[in-house]
């Protein structure tokens, strides 16, 4: 039988049946155009699964291990919905206030999506870790000052901190003549494609894997210059990328981008923020606030230089860390991403990262592109919730959150990326003053500046600064100096540019400008000559070296925050306690891996269970096991995460009572970002209970109670932290946090940490801050600088070379200014020049600098690291109220026992400066005081004079 066409067997029915289609669609469109005045269309590539089901591991291997073509999808915006390449979606145009989702959907994750597909563990069998390899010179002592020589002055002593591996020309912003040529040649379309950054997700199919089509339509149709992200949040294959596989997916998309006419190659991007913790078997270190906790720029750079290591081991060139955002609302989810509350220690901690993670990039194929965020503002979130708006007055934003992102700046940083939110009420993606004006003109940044995920289309769909998404790249280009979009997934910013060129609207030299800078760090990077990764570098990752030095960093983070009557050290040959205690272990953190290590560990919002770790790691109950005998250590699980119970309170009740000592290990479950949102301080009630519960029982027996904290931010504890015999702050250790706790409590480290924010007493100091205003109430619960050792410490005679410091000149009379200021930034004054000195040991009478000394002694019996903190603070101050209390300097010293150190600290121009209303920065003369560990017990003081 002949086979007859549809439409010639029954053309009646088909017309009828097309015409009603079409009169549907065109009723329907209708409508929606009515209901939707303004619609800004646009293709979108297609992404993996949008449900929102978990992920679930699944211990088996892939049938192929060689064969890597996976990656995964990552989603923030709801807005768009997946189409096939070439397709149009329609796009509300009402705003989508997608940052306040959250509320009613617990699984509400916008960078993070989830898919039916389970997820396998990358089991990478044939590339076995190194115990050791060879390291290059440290760059800094332990301190990052020299204590062995005079400082001089304190410009001098910058240059002699950072000189041995600043990058080459790093700072001076030149464009080679090859890179603007090839600027040049570009089409507008390869232009703006250079300035777009799509998240992996959009490249992979819907089992998890790298689709071929994909990778074409986003690199060869759309010339998109950069990707980011770890296929593990976007719905790839694997839990976990190991550095070969993550390698093989970054290297198949580059082959794609040098098959182009231009051969210019795409530059990957990833957040290794503690450790290259999205790269399986890699070493990860603590969080940016337990790094903080070390006062110690040594591991800080180390920490920098080998999370580079292990991410260009992935392939992987860029590096979106530090971050150098003070944390001033300690409810914000986000502080165990900082360093803490401090300037300061952010600036100093900050500055050690970055030279860590670059070296000299320019020539040293194992280190990374540093990326300072988030610029800036971003931690001063008015209500304590993650992208809430910040007011920060200018003159407080000069003086407390622009210092950290200039030493990076000075230090040479390569790029930056701007923040969430508005500042002030004015969004910083679109901001003028804040991405040109503060940050290259009076800054001097001229590295390249990223937006932060899908932050452009929030001028309009949550900042409704605009009515469009292509007014919102208006804004944005016309007004700053943003030079790449983290768009992440549409082709809208690429379409509404060319159309803004095409309208001239836009000038096509403002994307000749941003390329430039993006194709320069292309070439430094050495992308242009070696575009795919190092294979000799795989062996490198998770080396046994690296795990010492993690460890290390952990031991010298752990902060012993109270310790009545001697608790701690449970026991050593060295303390009288010859007899190790009966321990018992309880508390949701006291067995969990995923717990030490928080967001940003495998996942977003980190891992979902302990096995993902692969044995990489220690949890404090294993901790425990490794240094006492087995038979004497007792674990009964009390409760989970949010305080229900997991097993009948009388069981851990008794075993408790027949402990010597009862470690309560409370804290948070991993989150990041806006899914870290909490509006109550403190912790959950139940885990409170246990301590309540335990402190009732154990009544007038000998058993002691020890809470470990194992947290991003400062828990509320009520009055538990009273029924506590001792106190010990882990923060977010990382994996291996586990024994170095362990080693603390036991007595086999004497701590060293010391407490890099103020930890709240009540809701009311939740958004104080230790250097407040003078008349500012400050009563924590423990103070900025809290932290005990094992070891009795004596600080005596602190002295000044000069009791007077002389001002030569008075600044000229600017507005606001009186006759008893220098303007701070006179470059052909006396005024920047009255520290300048040849040796400070040979002082003059009238010296324009002094040099402060104390001297410190270790009446123990064994070694102490010692954190020395100086402060400086003005008397009286007429143009802004003086802080009670402001560091300007630190220094962590070995003492060995018996022995003392004498420790000096120069008093330099910046440290006497501040901003006033007028954003001049100036010296004003009067009395003031220099402080020795202010809010500690051995505190010591003297004054000075500036005339």
């Amino acid at each position: 039988m002949e086979t007859v066409p549809y439409c010639t067997r029954h053309p009646p029915r088909l017309a009828t049946s097309l015409f009603l289609l079409v009169t549907l669609f065109a009723f329907s469109f209708t409508l929606f155009a009515f209901a939707n005045p303004e619609q800004d269309n646009y293709a979108k590539a297609p992404a993996g699964s949008q449900s929102r089901h978990h992920h679930h591991s699944q211990n088996t291997r892939p049938k192929d291990p060689d064969v890597d073509t996976s990656i995964d999808p990552d989603q923030i915006s709801k807005l768009l919905l997946a189409k096939a390449p070439g397709s149009e979606s329609l796009e509300s145009s009402q705003p989508v206030f997608s940052a306040q989702n959250s509320a009613g959907d617990p699984d509400y994750n916008p960078q993070q999506t989830s898919t039916d597909m389970e997820q396998i563990l990358d089991i990478n069998d044939d590339v076995s870790p190194v115990d050791s390899y060879p390291l290059p010179e440290s760059v800094l002592d332990s301190s990052g000052f020299d204590n062995s020589k005079d400082p001089g002055n304190d410009d001098d002593q910058k240059d002699k901190d950072t000189e041995k591996e600043k990058p080459d020309d790093t700072q001076s912003g030149k464009i080679d003549d090859d890179i603007l040529q090839l600027t040049e040649s570009l089409t507008l379309k390869e232009l703006v494609g250079q300035m777009t950054q799509i998240q992996i997700g959009m490249l992979i199919d819907s089992k998890g894997e790298l689709d071929p089509e994909k990778i074409k339509y986003w690199v060869k149709e759309w010339g998109v210059g950069s990707f980011l992200d770890t296929p593990t949040n976007h719905g790839g294959k694997y839990i976990s990328y190991s550095a070969k596989r993550f390698a093989k997916v970054v290297d198949t998309i580059q082959k794609v981008a040098m098959s182009t006419d231009k051969r210019i190659p795409m530059i990957y991007g990833l957040d290794s923020v503690h450790g290259a913790n999205y790269v399986d078997g890699a070493v990860l270190f603590p969080q940016e606030i337990g790094l903080a906790a070390t006062f110690n720029t040594t591991i800080a750079y180390e920490s920098g230089r080998i999370t580079a290591k292990d991410t260009r081991a992935a392939g992987i060139p860029w590096v979106f860390a530090p971050i150098l955002d003070i944390a001033v609302h300690k409810l914000w989810p986000r502080v165990y991403e900082t360093f803490g509350e401090d300037p300061h220690v952010a600036t100093a901690m900050g500055s050690a990262v970055i030279q860590g993670l670059q070296g000299n990039y320019k020539k040293d194929r194992t280190r990374v592109a540093a990326c300072m965020k988030h610029f800036i503002g971003y931690s001063a979130s008015r209500n304590g919730q993650d992208k809430s708006s910040a007011w920060i007055p200018d003159n407080h934003l000069m003086d407390y959150f622009v210092p950290p992102f200039q030493a990076a700046v000075d230090v040479g940083v390569a790029t930056a990326m701007e923040t969430y939110i508005d500042v002030n009420g004015q969004p910083v993606v679109g901001s003028r003053f804040y991405l040109t004006e503060l940050l290259r003109h009076r800054m001097g940044f001229e590295g390249m500046l990223v937006t932060d995920w899908a932050e452009l289309d929030r001028l309009y769909t949550e900042h409704r600064s605009v009515p469009s998404l292509k007014d919102a790249a208006l804004q944005c280009l016309k007004r700053t100096s943003v030079d790449m979009v983290m768009v992440p997934e549409s082709e809208s910013f690429s379409k509404n540019t060319l159309e803004l060129i095409d309208e001239e609207r836009l000038d096509r030299n403002r994307l000749v400008e941003s390329v430039s800078k993006i194709l320069q760090l292309k070439k430094d990077l050495g992308l242009f000559d070696k575009p795919f990764s190092d294979p000799d570098l795989l062996p490198l990752v998770g080396s046994a070296q690296d795990v010492d030095m993690a460890r290390e960093a952990i031991r010298e983070s752990v902060t012993v925050l109270k310790n009545k009557d001697s608790t701690l050290p449970l026991w050593k040959s060295d303390t009288g306690r010859q007899i190790p205690p009966k321990l018992f272990l309880t508390g949701p953190t006291s067995d969990s891996i995923r717990a030490l290590s928080g967001g940003w560990s495998i996942k977003w919002q980190g891992a979902e269970k302990d096995e993902w770790y692969q044995g990489r790691g220690q949890t404090i109950l294993n901790g425990f096991l490794e240094h006492f005998p087995s038979e004497l250590v007792t674990h009964v699980p009390s409760v989970d995460f949010d305080g229900n119970l997991v097993s009948s309170k009388e069981q851990y009740l008794q075993a408790a009572q027949a402990a010597d000592i009862a470690i309560v290990c409370l804290g948070e479950k991993p989150y990041a970002e806006i899914v870290g949102n909490i509006e109550n301080p403190d912790l959950p009630r139940g885990q409170l209970d246990v301590v309540r519960d335990l402190a009732k029982r154990l009544q007038g027996s000998r058993t002691r109670i020890v809470l470990v904290l194992v947290e991003g931010r400062p828990r509320g504890l009520q009055e538990v932290h009273g029924l506590a015999d001792a106190i010990v702050m882990a923060y977010l250790p990382g994996p291996w946090g586990g024994g170095p706790i362990a080693e603390v409590i036991a007595g086999g480290v004497n701590p060293s940490g010391r407490l890099p924010m103020t930890y709240p007493s009540n809701v009311y100091d939740l958004a104080t801050t230790y250097y407040r205003s003078g008349i500012d109430p400050y009563k924590p619960l423990f103070a900025f600088g809290a932290g005990l050792s094992y070891s009795e410490v004596e600080y005596s005679n602190l002295q000044l070379s000069e009791s007077s410091i002389h001002l030569a000149i008075v600044s000229d009379n600017d507005e606001g200014d009186d006759d008893d200021s220098v303007d701070a930034n006179q470059s052909t004054s006396t005024a920047n020049r009255l520290f300048k000195s040849t040796s400070s040991r040979k002082l003059d009478r009238h010296r324009h600098h002094s040099v402060a000394s104390v001297t410190i002694k270790n009446k123990s019996q064994r070694h102490v690291k010692e954190t020395v903190f100086w402060y400086i603070t003005q008397d009286y101050r007429r143009e802004v109220s003086p802080e009670a209390f402001l560091l300007k300097g630190f220094q962590k010293i070995l003492i060995a026992p018996g022995q003392s150190e004498t420790v000096v600290f120069r008093i330099g121009k910046d440290m006497l400066a501040f901003h006033n209303r007028h954003l001049k920065k100036k010296v004003e003369r009067g009395s003031f005081t220099l402080t020795v560990n202010a809010m500690r017990p051995e505190a010591l003081s003297a004054k000075f004079q500036v005339m």
